[in-house]
């Protein structure tokens, strides 16, 4: 019997660290799927991937486009060269391997490669399909519709997410909720996170600092929305003696240069560092005070591990965590907001239900992973775009003038 030929397409660290689980779960089940896995170099420090790999167990993908690299050498990095390239090489390569399926992962600028795959006849596999935020700024809102509408198959984290997609007409039947895969790679990494020495590293103490992440386009690229999260930060900061812990994206570090910024930045409060692995990351998460982010899945983190999170965005395609009480979102943008949201999250209580991201329990990476193979073995993915499969759908039913 001929194998399901599999290809899962990666392109930046954290997508492996959500994905680590299923990738050895599909290499495992060598009778019934040839796993194909790729990263697209959408991060692209070779070093900096190699040892990631490594400290996850995670095996070297079988090839790797390294669009980020060569765009680096060309001098050209915008989102535009990156999806060009992305696209081009891909094409080459499923033109060679013939693969069944592509798998993808969340939101990133690799995703929009699913218009190629698509194109070529290929089914595309979507993890983490459904999340929202309608703020149109937010480059990852584009990329999602189109990778969701794009979708023979996708894996929604919550029932939710589901509803949101069939609501905006994809077929129901394509669609199961698996619950977070997040839960996973947090639940087995657990002893690895409590052996990190990074708070002793950084000189800070348990329950006695503020973790801050900021990176998103809409937060970075307009010097007014930066400088008034900056400069609540500090002065929150320096009115509770906190020191703040930052690890800062190189592109917010440009940003915070090309702006001027460093007069807040520079300030002995903020102890900056570069951007930490997933260990030590998740240390300072678990163990800070209060947590600032504009990162989904910092929201998630913090929320299993019982710390208080200011979503430092206008919107969030996680409103679970603000309904449960575990963070608080900033709003709109202006002086003295987000000061005032830390201001109300730092006496929070830390009560809340941490299982709602995986209400069901179990392993969310097992349940797509039996799905997955269920839909291999019925023949679903040579079928679900057929007549047979959607024509139930007055929409289809009108399309091809079939009695309703």
């Amino acid at each position: 019997m001929k194998r399901f030929k599999l290809l899962t397409l990666l392109g930046i660290r954290p997508d492996y660290i959500r994905m680590y689980k299923l990738i050895r779960l599909l290499d495992e089940s060598k009778d019934e799927v040839e796993h194909i896995l790729v990263h697209s170099g959408q991060h692209y420090d070779p070093e900096l991937f190699g040892n990631f790999l490594k400290e996850f167990n995670i095996r070297k993908p079988d090839h790797d486009l390294g669009i980020g690299l060569a765009l680096k050498e060309r001098g050209a990095s915008n989102h535009a060269y990156q999806v060009a390239l992305l696209n081009e090489r891909l094409y080459d390569l499923i033109q060679e391997l013939k693969p069944d399926a592509v798998m993808y992962l969340g939101d990133t600028n690799t995703v929009l490669s699913a218009v190629t795959v698509a194109r070529c006849g290929i089914p595309v596999i979507h993890l983490e399909a459904g999340g929202r935020s309608y703020d149109w700024r937010m480059p990852e809102e584009k990329n999602r519709l189109v990778i969701d509408h794009l979708s023979d198959a996708l894996y929604s984290y919550l029932p939710r997410y589901k509803e949101l997609l069939v609501a905006e007409g994809i077929d129901g039947f394509r669609v199961t909720v698996i619950g977070n895969i997040i839960v996973d790679a947090i639940n087995d990494f657990m002893p690895q996170v409590d052996a990190s020495s990074v708070l002793r590293e950084l000189g800070v103490s348990e329950k006695n600092f503020i973790l801050v992440t900021l990176h998103r386009e809409e937060n970075i690229n307009t010097k007014e929305i930066l400088e008034n999260k900056l400069s609540d930060i500090l002065k929150f900061a320096t009115e509770k003696n906190l020191p703040v812990v930052w690890p800062v994206m190189p592109r917010t570090q440009s940003a915070i240069e090309n702006f001027g910024l460093q007069g807040i930045t520079d300030d002995p409060a903020f102890v900056k560092t570069a951007p930490l692995g997933f260990f030590d990351f998740l240390r300072l998460e678990k163990s800070a005070r209060l947590v600032v982010s504009d990162s989904g899945t910092v929201q998630e983190e913090t929320l299993v591990l019982g710390t208080p999170c200011v979503i430092a965005r206008r919107s969030t395609e996680r409103p679970e965590t603000i309904w449960i009480g575990a963070t608080i979102l900033e709003g709109q943008e202006g002086p003295g907001a987000l000061y005032a949201k830390m201001a109300e999250a730092f006496n929070m209580l830390t009560n809340w239900d941490r299982t709602i991201l995986n209400p069901m329990g179990g392993s969310p990476s097992e349940r797509a992973f039996a799905d997955l193979i269920n839909k291999i073995q019925s023949g679903y993915f040579k079928t679900s775009r057929d007549l047979e499969a959607i024509q139930n759908d007055p929409r289809v039913r009108q399309a091809y003038n079939l009695p309703t």
